[in-house]
């Protein structure tokens, strides 16, 4: 994990010069549209990004697919707009802020709406792995407590070190009755995203998949976060170089316009 090369490569974005307000707002759609889709997917939902993208920008649904799918959709959508609003008042983190994430990820598609933003009552078992309990729910709220403190604090940690922290301690304590992944993996890129880095989105492929669980799981078995650490470090790599493709080509495209209306008849 080299976070020395994530640092550069972030400085390097920060000095090109933003795309314009057009293609800025098609991009942040499009991860949007990416993170809602992929997110949902790892938890099970069917639809493909193609029929989410439908369901965000025209609100049509898709014969033969659950209700349950698109309430996801909707309400991962408003949850999403919200940690970016939160992101951006450069506030610290409240216990009421995860409660309020969670929520808005669960509002439609829990079984009660009372369990949406409610700490479990129950124990809770990784999906897979019943012989693996996560924290009893008698220390759900200490232990969220715990976490905010620890958040909060001045620690010697790099930003994307810090982020994947965020999601292993947030999932790990599995405070919810339902969400947990959706809403840690909203944490994690809050933490990207306030330290000025991209939004990173967990692919949903098989393979993927099982990378990324198997990294939770070996968190829980062995308390080495390095795993889980190295992939999302290797997420934000990749995003970086994607951002910076992006704004290398928008400023080339810039330069070969300006220099085509300094030559064009054509009046302005």
């Amino acid at each position: 994990m080299n976070f020395e090369a994530l640092t550069q490569k972030l400085a390097k974005l920060n000095h090109y010069r933003p795309l314009n307000a057009i293609e800025l707002k098609a991009l942040n759609e499009n991860i949007k549209v990416e993170h809602i889709w992929s997110s949902n997917a790892i938890e099970g939902n069917t639809l493909t990004l193609n029929e989410t993208r439908l369901v965000l920008e025209n609100g049509l649904t898709v014969s033969g697919k659950p209700l349950k799918n698109y309430l996801e959709v909707l309400d991962l959508s408003a949850a999403y707009d919200y940690v970016g609003s939160l992101a951006s008042k450069k506030q610290k983190l409240e216990s009421k802020d995860i409660r309020d994430i969670n929520r808005l990820v669960t509002l439609k598609t829990s079984e009660e709406s009372s369990l949406a933003g409610a700490f479990r009552k129950v124990d809770a078992y990784p999906n897979g792995f019943p012989d693996e309990k996560y924290n009893s729910p008698f220390f759900i709220s200490e232990d969220v407590e715990d976490f905010i403190i620890w958040y909060n604090a001045e620690n010697h940690l790099h930003p994307v070190e810090k982020a994947a922290q965020t999601h292993l301690k947030l999932v790990s304590i599995h405070p919810f009755a339902d969400g947990n992944g959706r809403t840690s993996r909203l944490f994690m890129n809050f933490a990207l995203m306030t330290a000025g880095y991209p939004i990173i989105n967990i692919q949903p492929d098989q393979e993927s998949r099982t990378a990324y669980i198997s990294a939770l799981r070996e968190l829980r078995n062995d308390n080495h976060p390095e795993k889980f650490t190295a992939l999302v470090a290797d997420y934000v790599d990749k995003t970086l170089d994607f951002m910076l493709k992006t704004l290398e080509l928008a400023e080339k495209n810039q330069s070969d316009f300006e220099k085509y209306k300094a030559t064009s008849e054509l009046p302005e």
